[in-house]
């Protein structure tokens, strides 16, 4: 086989460190003009190379005109590379990569692919569908690869996607500010930075996940302290948001847990978060109240089909003796999270250090324009079990 040679742009630091990582699913949140194109084109010709089946994936054809450009100027210093403009696919032996739109009439679906790389993927509509009905099945046989290249659009699919980097051994994510560009010109940095609103600059520039309109709470409302430090509670409260499915779209279940104090401060003790069907929803509530106590009310919204859940609580002998509050909300979710909202601008919101703490406060200052807000449903009905409007349905041995 002979050696092809090409000679693509030079990479910065930052761009190495992403091309050479081993995770087979790459989330890059980049700033403006960092190379992230440059990069997942590099990415893909590479696959091409190798007689491998690539796809570009734009929000639309006008938009992945940049990553296809990119593609042909490496392609055309291969002699035997063929670039078909009409279908914008780049073919070098038996090896291709295809240019797709998102928004394309007939899916972009495919028999088998070896790597795909989402361009402004946070721009996409649908992203998460596209991703589990259609991209990822086509990589499965071949055990293929991705790469999501975007900047940030406050707390979307392409969030979501950067979060799997948490739990999921295969990906791993990158926020990449544009000044790790050593090319790129810090005096043109600033003179944006002095030009452009904070937030506006913190996401094109910073690479930042933030809300850019209609949130309510601040990061700075919340005060952050150790559990050792959370003074004695006699009023602590566990209020559950419930939703049975583990489909990748749903809502999830999130149990939080708050205590007050007699000076009217607020604190977040814990909080459960996940994707669960029934059984599943079942077993870790008995877990939880149980591991919480008796002397910790738990609160069940009862609306639709959750009554049916709370009636299993009722009927479950594992719980006799656990005090359990059905909730059935009157008030829209952003009236429900005021009394959170007036106590966390007095800075009278505390909130403990643990694994769930950074995903509590991103969706709190997301929303209420968050995909997901069942952490912040949970929340709103510790403060109405808090204020102690409540009578706790009580089954004693």
């Amino acid at each position: 086989m002979p050696i092809v040679t090409i000679k693509p742009p030079k990479m910065h630091p930052a761009q190495k460190e992403i091309y050479r990582h081993p995770a087979r699913f790459k989330v890059v949140s980049a700033g403006r003009r960092f190379g992230k194109t440059m990069l997942a084109a590099r990415k893909l010709t590479e696959y091409a190379v190798k007689s491998k089946q690539g796809m570009w994936i734009a929000p639309s054809y006008l938009i992945a005109e940049v990553g296809w450009r990119a593609m042909v100027r490496m392609a055309q210093q291969i002699g035997t590379a063929k670039v078909n403009r009409a279908d914008k696919m780049v073919q070098i032996g038996r090896g291709w990569a295809q240019i797709r739109s998102a928004d394309s009439d007939g899916g972009i679906r495919g028999e088998g692919l070896d790597y795909v790389v989402f361009d402004e993927a946070a721009h996409t509509r649908g992203l998460m569908d596209i991703w589990t009905q259609e991209i990822r099945p086509a990589l499965a046989d071949r055990q293929g690869g991705a790469m999501f290249i975007s900047t940030p659009k406050g707390y979307n699919d392409f969030y979501e996607l950067y979060r799997l980097a948490d739990t999921e051994a295969d990906w791993h994510s990158w926020l990449v500010p544009s000044w790790r560009n050593p090319y790129l010109s810090r005096d043109e940095i600033e003179a944006a930075r002095r030009t452009m609103p904070e937030l506006v600059f913190r996401q094109e520039f910073g690479a930042e996940f933030v809300q850019l309109a209609g949130a309510m709470f601040r990061r700075e409302y919340f005060r952050l302290i150790d559990r050792e430090e959370v003074p004695q509670l006699d009023n602590v409260v566990r209020f559950w948001d419930l939703a049975a499915s583990t489909k990748t779209m749903a809502d999830y279940t999130a149990g939080g847990k708050a205590g007050a104090d007699q000076d009217g401060n607020i604190y977040i003790l814990d909080m459960v978060r996940r994707r669960m069907e029934w059984p599943e929803l079942l077993r870790t509530f008995k877990v939880v109240a149980q591991n919480d106590g008796g002397a910790v009310t738990q609160g069940v919204e009862t609306a639709g089909t959750q009554r049916g859940f709370y009636d299993l609580l009722m009927a479950e002998p594992s719980l006799a003796g656990i005090a359990i509050y059905p909730f059935t909300p009157e008030k829209d979710k952003v009236t429900r999270a005021q009394p959170m909202l007036a106590r966390a601008e007095q800075g009278k919101v505390y909130v403990v250090r643990a694994e769930w703490t950074s995903a509590l406060i991103d969706e709190l200052c997301a929303f209420p324009e968050t995909d997901h807000d069942d952490q912040v449903d949970a929340l709103s009905g510790c403060m109405v079990m808090l204020g102690n409007n409540y009578e706790p349905q009580i089954r004693f041995i």
